[in-house]
């Protein structure tokens, strides 16, 4: 176990550091080609989007990364043949029904918008199918243990090709918001080909014999509050980005998100842990082998947040020197922000792989409710604060609500699972 943990979490934290980096240089590219006003349109929009993707995937690709390693090892090639199938049904019907709402939504208020804003927006729309049915394929890729090939897809290749497409715009001169956009949905589309490739190239041979079996009861009783749960994750990761497009101007937004962005710089190494330990929380779990869960639980928090400290205090300490040099002086106002977000971060990567450890217990309800509290103090705190303090209100609701969250998270797996999930044990009580 500790070989194939390792061989996957340097795999995914490699992954997870071209992404970082590869999404880093298109939003500097966008960034700098666009301005802080042209970036706010685009940001703005793919942040709209960004949560309309949420109820299109409806907790699918958690949902699959389980069902699919369980009918694997179980050999009930229908049932699994039934749940690739059904996925994809319920994530093409929500996604149409979703983006004709957005179409709608946008025409409605098209006189609170300008052209550019309405054509950014509209051009966004394709990428809530593409994102969902991408995210579908690489969580039945990782239930087949193809880990780091369920990542490539969405990871490498959308960011990736964005980035060469966007940079050969740029040179001639034709980038706008509403072109980046156009090019995003593009890289979205290839990327799911690829994905769509690598799947059909995974899928055992014993699958094309059976009939599609279907149990969908049970996966809607699991689907249910995973989307919910994931709902409020991609809401509390949006709600600063939006209030303040209705609060502020789309300077100050392309001037946060830069901040924003760099602030994830801090926990890039949290999400290719939990990639790669999910099926060994669930199988140590269910064995009922605490002492050795407690280790695998202890031992990564504790190496995320050996990695966070020195990303965190590079930002906090000359984050405004590296906006100044990598964006340029008008990105500097996010300096304050980006501290501010980072010691977020910093509590974020301290509390281990809360999350997770509850899903893949069978707790998703418990992670669900602990999320809507800090969901709702997210947007309270963001009403409150974005009015008279701007982007730097933005990020204290943030924080704060990061602080929330995996306070409520790390006591329920307590609880529930006898586990300290924590980098600093001796902080919980025993």
């Amino acid at each position: 176990m500790k070989r194939a943990l390792l061989r996957g979490a340097l795999g995914s934290a490699g992954l997870k550091a071209v992404n970082s980096l590869l999404w880093l240089t298109v939003a500097i590219l966008l960034a700098r080609s666009l301005g802080p006003a042209s970036f706010g349109v685009y940001t703005f929009a793919f942040a709209v989007v960004s949560l309309l993707a949420v109820p299109a995937q409806l907790g699918l690709p958690t949902l699959l990364v389980r069902e699919v390693a369980k009918y694997r090892h179980l050999e009930a090639w229908g049932l699994l043949k039934g749940l690739l199938h059904w996925t994809d049904q319920v994530a093409i019907w929500f996604s149409l029904a979703l983006g004709i709402l957005g179409a709608g939504a946008a025409w409605l208020f098209r006189g609170h918008a300008d052209s550019v804003q309405l054509a950014t927006l509209y051009w966004a729309l394709p990428l809530i199918p593409l994102i969902a049915l991408g995210n579908i394929r690489g969580g039945a890729l990782r239930g087949l243990q193809r880990v780091l090939q369920g990542q490539l897809p969405g990871m490498i290749a959308r960011p990736g090709i964005l980035l060469l497409t966007a940079a050969g715009a740029a040179a001639f001169g034709l980038l706008t918001p509403t072109s980046a956009m156009a090019l995003h949905a593009l890289a979205a589309l290839l990327a799911f080909g690829i994905g769509a490739r690598l799947l059909k190239r995974s899928l055992p041979v014993e699958i094309a014999t059976p009939r599609r079996q279907y149990d969908s009861h049970a996966w809607l009783s699991s689907m249910l509050p995973l989307s919910l749960l994931e709902g409020m994750q991609i809401i509390n990761s949006q709600t600063d980005v939006i209030m303040l497009g209705f609060f502020t101007n789309s300077a100050e937004v392309g001037v946060y998100k830069a901040a924003a962005q760099g602030a994830t710089l801090v926990v890039f190494v949290l999400s290719s842990i939990n990639m790669v330990i999910s099926p060994y929380i669930s199988q140590l779990y269910t064995a009922g082998e605490t002492e050795r869960l407690q280790r695998l639980a202890t031992a990564s928090a504790r190496g995320v947040l050996l990695a966070a400290i020195p990303a965190a205090g590079a930002l906090i300490l000359f984050g405004e020197q590296i906006l100044t040099s990598v964006l340029g002086s008008d990105y500097a106002p996010g300096h304050l922000p980006l501290a501010i977000l980072c010691g977020g971060q910093l509590v974020n990567a301290a509390a281990g792989s809360v999350a997770l450890l509850l899903n893949m217990a069978g707790y998703e309800r418990d992670t669900a409710r602990g999320v809507a509290v800090a969901t709702c103090s997210n947007v309270v705190l963001n009403l409150l604060l974005i009015p008279p303090f701007g982007m730097t209100g933005a990020a204290i609701a943030t924080a704060t609500t990061l602080v929330i969250w995996n306070t409520l998270l790390c006591r329920q797996v307590w609880v529930r699972m006898g586990i300290q999930s924590t980098a600093i044990r001796f902080l919980v009580a025993q």
